[in-house]
């Protein structure tokens, strides 16, 4: 047990996530004590080579390196960047409106399911919810948990209400996503009404309400209702230009 806290305290990382880890740590420990499975393993505890490769790698990959990601967006795009531990180790906003809900927020280190639900019920996102307009969770995984995260995903999608939804993509499209300057879930969508409206821009679809783009999908590429394909705010709401 003292090897994991002496382990941890060689590793320069963020408190919070090193604290979220170590415990997560202590728990699997603990676990095969209760529960002990090949003698071979009794020999070399899985544990110990955890923390070995962690000592020789400095932590880096362990903590930093995102192998999922999960996009939150209705016009708010908010995309969160999850280690092997499904703990948050990035929070990024690709709009002034996501940067107005993640600014006062403390996400990191945190459990994606309860990063998403502080994400959910925080009023500045409370109030881009209509009776037709809900949020879009897009998720992209690279590694084994991916259906235990889609379901979670999904748990949150219910909790969140107003027509939530969830899409899987590809972790190819992560970085494009990126390059572009959007969040995975928009750039997503983007490429879905490509599909059907090959004169469709990127830079068209930054600012437009998700509502609206998958209404467009829907539609087969065209606006509904008559609608031009530029964002429409919602009432009592302004789109401020990034400086």
């Amino acid at each position: 047990m003292d090897k994991i806290h002496n382990a941890f305290d060689n590793i320069k990382a963020d408190d919070r996530l090193k604290e979220s880890t170590k415990q997560y740590l202590l728990e699997k420990h603990s676990h095969k004590k209760m529960f002990p499975q090949n003698p071979l393993f009794r020999k070399v505890p899985v544990f110990c080579i955890i923390i070995a490769f962690i000592i020789l790698t400095g932590g880096y990959s362990w903590f930093y390196k995102p192998v999922s990601y999960i996009s939150i967006d209705i016009n708010p795009s908010i995309e969160l960047a999850l280690n092997r531990f499904d703990r948050v180790i990035s929070v990024t906003a690709y709009n002034p409106e996501g940067e107005k809900i993640i600014k006062e927020l403390s996400l990191k280190g945190s459990l994606y399911t309860s990063a998403i639900n502080i994400i959910t019920e925080n009023k500045n996102m409370q109030a881009y919810f209509t009776d037709k307009t809900g949020i879009i969770f897009t998720i992209a995984t690279g590694h084994s948990h991916e259906n235990n995260i889609t379901t979670g995903v999904n748990s949150c999608c219910g909790h969140a209400g107003h027509n939530s939804q969830s899409v899987n993509a590809s972790m190819d499209i992560v970085e494009e996503a990126h390059e572009n300057g959007v969040s995975l879930g928009r750039y997503y969508a983007y490429l879905q009404l490509l599909q059907y409206n090959n004169t469709i821009t990127i830079d068209e679809i930054k600012d437009m309400d998700m509502d609206i783009i998958y209404n467009m999908i829907c539609g087969h590429g065209q606006a509904p209702d008559g609608e031009d394909s530029h964002h429409t705010s919602h009432e009592g709401h302004h789109h401020e230009e990034i400086h």
